[in-house]
């Protein structure tokens, strides 16, 4: 999935599910899912912190492959 398909401009003010700071209104931010509570939901985030939780991610995961 492509940043630019599941960004959005915000109409009202959201709290950012990575680092918990106001995502402002007409600003962008992404809309991903997230695990939470045994849910999977889609929660709005910054897309600064998106970037960053997906590359923290992508390379948590290349590390789990070179320890296989």
């Amino acid at each position: 999935m492509r940043l630019d398909e599941i960004t959005h401009t915000a109409r009202r003010n959201y709290l950012c599910a990575c680092c918990g700071m106001t995502v402002h209104a007409y600003s962008k931010y992404v809309r991903a899912q997230l695990p939470g509570g045994g849910l999977v939901a889609k929660k709005p985030m910054h897309v600064a912190c998106y970037t960053r939780r997906a590359a923290s991610n992508t390379n948590m995961e290349k590390a789990h492959e070179r320890n296989i």
